[in-house]
């Protein structure tokens, strides 16, 4: 994980929580699609938060 802004972290959270109750109480199929979805938005905010120009490090 690229991007270290604290509110990120928190949304990670949740949805990996979201994503272990759906697969604990018997709803698998959902759980996937949260871990999918969740998966591909982190990897899109990490890389758009890698390109931006104000979070480069020299």
């Amino acid at each position: 994980m690229m991007c270290n802004n604290i509110y990120f972290k928190i949304l990670w959270v949740i949805v990996y929580g979201i994503t272990a109750y759906y697969t604990f109480t018997g709803n698998m199929m959902m759980g996937m699609y949260w871990m999918a979805g969740g998966m591909f938005a982190q990897a899109v905010v990490d890389l758009v938060y890698h390109f931006l120009p104000a979070h480069k490090k020299s």
